[in-house]
C-alpha cells in the first residue's frame, strides 16, 4: 500500500514520467516541493524546509521565485503539491514558467479542491500549509488570466484527476509554447 510520502512519486512514475522520459527531458529539470521524498535520483530535488527530514534536497531553497536557475533554461519542473501552499500562486506560477524553455513542460500534482474529496482550507481536517484552494477550473482561470496578462502561451498536453483513497489529485502537464 502506498504511503503518503511515495504518493508523488508513484504518481510521478505512472501518470508523469512519461513526459520527461519520451521527451528526452531528464537532462535539465527540477523537482519542486520534493518533501521527504524525491522523485528520482536523476532530478535536482529542492524544497523550503530546513527540516531534518527534507535532508535529502538538493537544495533548501524558497520555491516561490527560482532565483538558482536562469530564465528560459529548464527543460520541465516538476511539483507535487506544492504550489497550493503559496498564498500568491499566479505570481509563483509566473516565476516557474520563465524559466521553462520553449517548449518545456510543467508536470503538476495539485489537490482537487473542486472535486470535493480534499477539505477546503481553513475547514477541519485541511492541510494546514495550504493557502488556496485549487482545482481544475482554478488552475483554467488562472493560466487564462496570466495569458492576458503576462503574455505567457501554452497548451495542456494532459489533465486527468488521479484518484487515492482518502482524496485526489489532477495531474497537468502545461507545455510552454511561442
Amino acid at each position: 500500500m502506498a504511503t503518503k510520502e511515495n504518493h508523488a512519486k508513484i504518481e510521478f512514475d505512472k501518470y508523469l514520467k512519461k513526459w520527461a522520459v519520451e521527451n528526452n527531458r531528464f537532462k535539465n529539470g527540477v523537482d519542486i516541493g520534493c518533501g521527504t521524498m524525491r522523485v528520482d535520483d536523476m532530478i535536482p530535488s529542492m524544497d523550503r524546509q530546513p527540516d531534518y527530514k527534507y535532508a535529502h534536497a538538493q537544495f533548501v531553497w524558497d520555491c516561490h521565485d527560482l532565483e538558482l536557475f536562469n530564465d528560459g533554461k529548464l527543460d520541465f519542473i516538476f511539483s507535487s503539491h506544492c504550489l497550493e501552499d503559496f498564498a500568491d500562486i499566479p505570481v509563483v506560477f509566473y516565476n516557474w514558467w520563465n524559466k521553462l524553455k520553449i517548449n518545456g513542460l510543467m508536470l503538476l500534482l495539485l489537490p482537487d479542491i473542486q472535486g470535493g474529496r480534499y477539505p477546503k482550507s481553513g475547514q477541519p481536517g485541511s492541510n494546514p500549509s495550504h493557502r488556496v484552494d485549487v482545482g481544475k477550473e482554478y488552475m483554467h482561470k488562472m493560466l487564462e488570466d496570466l495569458k492576458i496578462k503576462q503574455n505567457i502561451r501554452y497548451e495542456i498536453l494532459q489533465e486527468d484527476t488521479i484518484p487515492h483513497t482518502e482524496s485526489s489529485s489532477i495531474d497537468f502537464v502545461i507545455k510552454r509554447i511561442k
